[in-house]
């Protein structure tokens, strides 16, 4: 059984050159501006990391990744997948960071980092294209999905303060 030194942890994933590829990172950025968390959770900002990603989650009791999720809905529809829903994330399209996140999930049920939550959050991308600035779509859902993750670490007893 692994130690595990923090409550929770958000990794942000993605590449935020391709624009609406960088959601992940855009949603830690904006937690860490706008939220005081306690020192027993930790912000990620991931990017493309991924088995580099490992350490963080074996760290943790409790796991949220965001990122770009392309499932073929409408541009800029959220989605929460917990638990082992993640195998979800994967079944439509894999970006070159979806694979690194696959591996990442696989090597922690593999070597027992596998945290005791674990939550997906994103949304469905409209653009991939070389850019900084997420697409109007995904700028629009933005708040709401830092509102989804904020419920998410209050529902495990972490309480961000604006």
């Amino acid at each position: 059984m692994m130690t595990r030194g923090r409550d929770a942890v958000v990794i942000g994933l993605g590449n935020v050159v391709l624009s609406d590829d960088g959601l992940g990172v855009h949603v830690v950025r904006t937690l860490r501006e706008r939220y005081r968390l306690e020192d027993r959770v930790e912000l990620v900002e991931g990017g493309t990391a991924g088995l580099l990603l490992l350490p963080h989650i074996a760290d943790a009791r409790q796991v949220i990744i965001v990122d770009a999720i392309d499932t073929g809905a409408p541009a800029g529809r959220l989605v929460r997948l917990a638990g082992e829903e993640w195998w979800r994330a994967f079944e439509l399209h894999l970006s070159p960071h979806d694979v690194g996140l696959r591996d990442l999930l696989g090597a922690a049920q593999l070597c027992g980092a596998w945290p005791s939550q674990l939550v997906l959050h994103g949304a469905q991308p409209a653009c991939t294209s070389i850019g900084t600035e997420l697409s109007e779509p995904l700028a629009a859902v933005l708040d709401p999905l830092v509102s989804a993750v904020v419920v998410d670490l209050v529902a495990w007893q972490v309480h961000p303060c604006a």
